[in-house]
């Protein structure tokens, strides 16, 4: 799913009812007039509501220096913007999917698997630039007041009980429901924005063009694999020559000035930073999702795709015909896994079918069939509260009815597969890291590929990374990113 949608879509339909005419307002950017439902303190709100379930799907990159850093820079270009008085916030997200985006009313996102890929922070400025110009003009505001004026709906919303929001998340993804996404139009105007607002704080823009180019050879390479950034972003054709035109007149405009680059700092900076998935929060070996930091491990139905983030774990079905989650269950405080299976059969829209409490694998646990009442029709679910380790983990297996009885089977073996992990060798894998090194005579980009011995690294990756031929010889004092396996 794109990240950028997931979760202000859902607290979007909170605040919808506030809405009772259609208005125009001026458009910040352009002064002319733009359909716009929503105020500039729905933005705001919007974005504030986000903001923890961001944190909470992703989490920040735990280095507060380069936190730091990066909201600086983000702050240096949102003060040149169009709307410097919003409540600007920028994160680093602690995620490995190569991405960016903007919430409405001021929160910019970046994950670190994007910068990872820079090389400077004129890049980092022209890609926080591009998320800026979204939210400055309002094009979230605009895509969704057109929505609601044709009646399409934003999203399924919540599944009726607040027990069960991640379960209406998972209902989008799996049943496909379609998700607003930016223009073409709207994807040129955030282009010459971060080439704009760049320039204006001090930055080469050029080099906003030059790192566009690292999507171009990602899209070449991986067909239709595409980054979620790309995916999320549909790119105009022209995209890299036109950033660079505009770039070229902006600087044409101020002859003899010094634009900010900035290389070397901003490597320096990204030293140590987790490079690739981190394993100590799940990962999937041998048909089997294991998580080191909770010792537990789960079976994966076979060839089901897996999607693991900070709070939930999805299995998902080929065809988006059903679904697994597994995440801790909504309990109070020494809650049974029972108390909690029959509180949720109790919640408006959620039929428990049938319900006993049970053992999975020596661990206390409560198992129920369920029928959940949606927008978009009913689901089956097939549930498991699990008391492991001082907590009670909530599986639940979700599919339309009509589908549940094909399904059933499947949900009840993957629930059952919960367990403890004892493996030393997985309890014990640590991360991959970027390391910055500080180039001597005669190296190249192979000869120090060959030194990180790294399975999970390849030389492609690491040329894609800097941007540079494999066999150049560099010059002494180059700064190139390699990655230091993990134990």
């Amino acid at each position: 799913m794109d990240i950028r949608h997931k979760f202000w879509i859902r607290r979007w339909l909170v605040v919808a009812g506030l809405m009772i005419l259609t208005s125009c307002v001026k458009n910040p950017v352009t002064g002319g007039r733009q359909l716009a439902l929503i105020s500039e303190s729905q933005e705001i709100e919007i974005g504030t509501a986000s903001h923890p379930e961001v944190l909470s799907e992703f989490g920040a990159v735990e280095d507060k220096a380069l936190q730091e850093y990066f909201s600086r820079i983000g702050m240096e270009l949102a003060k040149v913007s169009h709307r410097p008085e919003l409540p600007w916030h920028f994160t680093l997200l602690d995620t490995d999917v190569v991405n960016a985006f903007a919430v409405p009313g001021g929160f910019v996102y970046l994950t670190r698997g994007i910068i990872e890929h820079m090389n400077n922070e004129a890049e980092l400025a022209g890609v926080l630039g591009h998320e800026i110009g979204h939210i400055t003009a309002r094009h979230s505001v605009t895509q969704i007041s057109q929505q609601q004026l044709l009646g399409l709906g934003l999203g399924v919303g919540s599944i009726l009980s607040p027990t069960f929001q991640q379960l209406s998340g998972l209902a989008e993804t799996g049943m496909g429901i379609l998700l607003l996404k930016y223009s073409r139009d709207h994807e040129r105007q955030s282009d010459q924005l971060g080439v704009q607002y760049s320039d204006l704080a001090g930055y080469d823009a050029e080099q906003m063009s030059r790192f566009f180019e690292v999507f171009e050879s990602m899209r070449e390479e991986q067909g239709e694999a595409i980054p979620n950034w790309l995916s999320s972003h549909p790119a105009p054709p022209d995209r890299i020559q036109a950033t660079r035109d505009a770039a070229i007149r902006a600087k044409s405009a101020n002859p003899g000035r010094q634009y900010k680059i900035n290389g070397e700092e901003f490597l320096t900076r990204l030293s140590g930073i987790i490079y690739g998935e981190n394993p100590r929060e799940g990962f999937v070996e041998g048909g089997r999702f294991v998580h080191p930091d909770l010792r537990f491990q789960l079976d994966v139905p076979q060839g089901w795709k897996v999607q693991n983030t900070k709070s939930v774990v999805v299995f998902a079905e080929p065809q988006g015909s059903a679904v697994v989650q597994l995440t801790l269950a909504p309990a109070d405080k020494g809650q049974s896994p029972e108390a909690i299976g029959r509180s949720i059969g109790q919640q408006q829209g959620i039929q428990l079918v049938d319900g006993a409490s049970s053992s999975v694998n020596g661990n206390p646990a409560y198992l129920g069939t369920y029928r959940v009442q949606t927008e978009q029709g009913i689901l089956g679910v097939a549930a498991a509260f699990i008391a492991y380790g001082g907590l009670v983990y909530q599986i639940t297996g979700l599919t339309p009815e009509q589908a549940f009885s094909r399904f059933s089977g499947l949900f009840g073996s993957t629930l059952r597969s919960f367990r403890a992990l004892s493996d030393s060798r997985i309890l014990q894998v640590q991360p991959d890291r970027l390391r910055i090194h500080r180039s001597r005579a005669g190296e190249t980009l192979r000869s120090l590929a060959g030194t990180a011995k790294s399975p999970r690294i390849t030389l492609e990756e690491l040329v894609r990374l800097n941007r540079l031929d494999p066999d150049q010889q560099l010059a002494p004092g180059t700064l190139v990113k390699l990655v230091q396996p993990g134990r």
